[in-house]
């Protein structure tokens, strides 16, 4: 879309939310419905129901809150993904192949809080989720204005808030089975002990299926519009546990400990023997491909622990210290003598590919809060983290009887935070939430040892000429630091070419939104913002060859913008339903950091080119009728797909899904009664739409079709 027809949409939509703005606000009276009986004795009674504010005062942020109630009431409930949870709820997140989220024209880089402690990386091409749903109680979803207090990883903020043990202890024992033979029991119990200053909550969960990932083959090597019928050589399974204890010292002192660990491994998926590799439209693009016979698979181990100590000052103040750890092991196993096939018409470009590498971070947060006066809540605080990736990188180029190349570089990496931000009520119509972030990075690899930086000040106003409706600005600089896994040594010897000096650097942005708030009908939020960001040193990531191994590398400047539209309530006491909408483009061009990433030559060019992340269009939906103790809910989702081809200048085929659930829980006297039951049937139409189309491990990627799930829950 040209930018003056995008700026002309704008400033129309802008215009018309606008009067509808003022006209529902003034439609809607500001103490509530009032209802007047007339009681026995010819009293009158007089019943007022207080309205639900719905628009937060204080935050400039562009954010989505999801409860615990929410989770259950969707399709999987708390057994879906956190990136599926997140791309079907909120607006302008796209989920891509492996889990892989993109927002506002970002890949990846996004930040998850838990409890306040925000989650170290992982190795890179991880497919575990970072963190399960069954876990939340309540979340935020922040993808715009993000004030001063959060840094590094800003392409959305994810802010998890854990469940707490109850006072009256209980639980839950769940069993789940469906299609591709998924079989996943739970178990949750919390409580708490007599005194009630100790509070505990333990989960944990077991899990196998037959397609554990997304399959990469289509129905006919002639048509890539639909796919990811044959999974082939695709089983998962794993376990996840998580534990947090909570001790209220005495008055002034609250100690929190959690800690989880994950443990999965997934078969690598194979094309099924009636693929036929020769086909014009794969050869000619130099395609690589593994026979069926083929035993690559990856294991993962994740592991975090945290401490938090909140020490509260007086009424107004307190702070908060938390020193965290986590660990990440990834180990892929390859299979060389399949891998490398002679067979194979593209055989003299295989490779297999072998990884053994983990990576420890340790760090330390610390946080201050003062409410200073009516007008002033200050917030400041300081972060500290040391990280090193260590392991093994072995690539075996064809034949089999070849040298591999083989890499045990040791990467570390320390990052320093501090921020400083006022939430400032000026007058009853005008929030001002200013802040100054620094970050600085340094990196210790062979042969180089590059530091980075930026001063971050960030600025958001809010004012709301009535109770009903807000407007905020927002303008900040963003920094986004590299990550510490530096593979450049793998990439220059694959390539063949001299090693070239480690030259990636942050991302720095400067971004800028406005955004509408509009509550109307009593418990409908409405809500459109409008964002621009310029990019210098744009992250983005290149794949090694036909391997999982990914690595960052730099557009010299790039630039992203897009609208988003969202309504979301409560219709009345049985029904709600949420609406999202989301336009965006993003684009590069030149290559300024990870040359190493590119054989000689090649790269991005001189002009503007889509980043291959983009959607341009993005829709999701949800409807939930909720009475006495059934539910049932209703999801769309629609995209019109991700970039693909040269210089990524086409996209792939539109396609939209549709996703049910519907649940009982069943009440009684007798033990046996107390327990809930529900279906699940995902993507109604069977639509196995190609999610991502290219080359190497990465490349082509289906969505699963038509899927089955029964979830019986007991309490305990």
């Amino acid at each position: 879309m040209d930018k003056k027809i995008f700026v002309g949409v704008v400033y129309c939509t802008l215009i018309s939310q606008w009067a509808f703005a003022q006209k529902v606000s003034q439609d809607i009276p500001q103490a509530g419905p009032q209802k007047v009986e007339e009681a026995q004795g010819g009293e009158l009674l007089l019943e007022v129901k207080a309205k639900k504010r719905l628009i937060e005062k204080t935050s400039a942020a562009s954010k989505v809150e999801i409860s615990k109630e929410t989770i259950q009431k969707l399709p999987q409930g708390d057994q879906i993904k956190l990136s599926k949870l997140l791309a079907t709820t909120t607006p302008g997140i796209v989920e891509g192949p492996f889990g892989v989220l993109f927002i506002r024209g970002n890949h990846g880089n996004i930040q998850y809080q838990i409890d306040g402690v925000q989650l170290p990386e992982s190795p890179s091409n991880t497919f575990a989720e970072p963190f399960s749903p069954r876990n939340i109680d309540h979340m935020e979803v922040i993808t715009g204005g993000i004030p001063a207090e959060f840094g590094e990883k800003l392409a959305a903020v994810v802010v998890i808030a854990t469940k707490n043990g109850p006072e009256t202890p209980g639980g839950a024992a769940e069993l789940n089975y469906g299609s591709f033979n998924r079989f996943s029991p739970q178990l949750t119990y919390g409580g708490s002990n007599e005194s009630g200053d100790l509070h505990y909550f333990v989960s944990g969960n077991y899990f196998r299926t037959d397609r554990g990932l997304d399959t990469p083959q289509p129905v006919s090597s002639s048509d890539q519009s639909q796919g990811g019928r044959d999974y082939v050589h695709d089983q998962a399974s794993g376990t996840n546990q998580f534990v947090k204890l909570d001790w209220q010292a005495n008055n002034e002192n609250k100690f929190t400990l959690s800690a989880a660990n994950n443990y999965s491994q997934f078969q690598i998926p194979n094309y099924p023997s009636s693929f036929k590799p020769t086909d014009p439209l794969f050869t000619n693009e130099g395609f690589n491909y593994a026979p069926p016979t083929t035993d690559n698979n990856q294991v993962e181990f994740n592991d975090f622990l945290q401490v938090v100590w909140k020490h509260t000052l007086s009424s107004k103040s307190f702070f908060q210290v938390a020193p965290y750890w986590k660990y990440s092991y990834l180990k892929y196993n390859n299979d060389p003598v399949n891998d490398l096939n002679a067979a194979n018409p593209n055989s003299a470009s295989a490779v297999s590919f072998y990884q053994n590498r983990h990576i420890n971070n340790l760090g330390v947060k610390a946080d201050f809060s003062s409410r200073v006066d009516d007008q002033n809540r200050v917030k400041a605080g300081i972060q500290f983290q040391a990280g090193q990736s260590v392991g093994t990188i072995s690539v075996q180029p064809f034949p089999v009887s070849s040298t591999a190349y083989i890499n045990s570089d040791t990467n570390t990496g320390y990052s320093e935070n501090a921020y400083v931000q006022d939430e400032y009520a000026i007058s009853k119509e005008f929030n001002l939430n200013a802040g100054l972030r620094y970050t600085a990075t340094q990196f210790f690899f062979s042969g180089a040892n590059p530091t980075d930086g930026l001063l971050q000040p960030r600025v958001g106003l809010n004012y709301l000429p009535g109770e009903l409706t807000k407007l905020h600005v927002f303008y900040g600089k963003l920094f986004m630091p590299a990550p510490v896994e530096n593979l450049r040594l793998a990439f220059n010897q694959l390539a063949a070419t001299p090693l070239t000096p480690y030259d990636i650097q942050g991302e720095k942005n400067d971004y800028y939104e406005f955004g509408i708030d509009q509550q109307f009908l009593s418990s409908q939020l409405a809500t459109m913002n409008v964002y621009y960001r310029t990019a210098a040193k744009m992250l983005d990531d290149a794949q090694l060859l036909n391997t999982s191994l990914s690595q960052p590398y730099n557009y010299a400047e790039g630039f992203a913008y897009g609208l988003e539209l969202s309504v979301r309530g409560q219709i009345n006491e049985d029904w709600s339903e949420y609406v999202n909408y989301a336009f965006e483009i993003a684009k590069g061009k030149g290559l300024s950091g990870g040359l190493f990433v590119f054989p000689p030559g090649a790269g991005p060019g001189s002009n503007y080119q889509f980043l291959d992340h983009v959607q341009i269009h993005t829709f999701n939906s949800g409807l939930t009728y909720a009475k006495n103790n059934f539910w049932g809910t209703l999801q769309v989702l629609y995209g019109s797909g991700l970039r693909t081809g040269d210089e990524n200048a086409t996209s792939l085929p539109a396609h939209i899904t549709m996703d049910s659930t519907f649940g009982y829980e069943f009440h009684g006297a007798s033990w046996l009664s107390q327990f809930k039951l529900s279906l699940d049937v995902l993507n109604i139409f069977d639509n196995a739409y190609p999610v991502t189309i290219a080359n190497g491990f990465t490349g082509s990627r289906y969505a699963a079709g038509r899927e089955i799930f029964i979830h019986l829950v007991k309490s305990l």
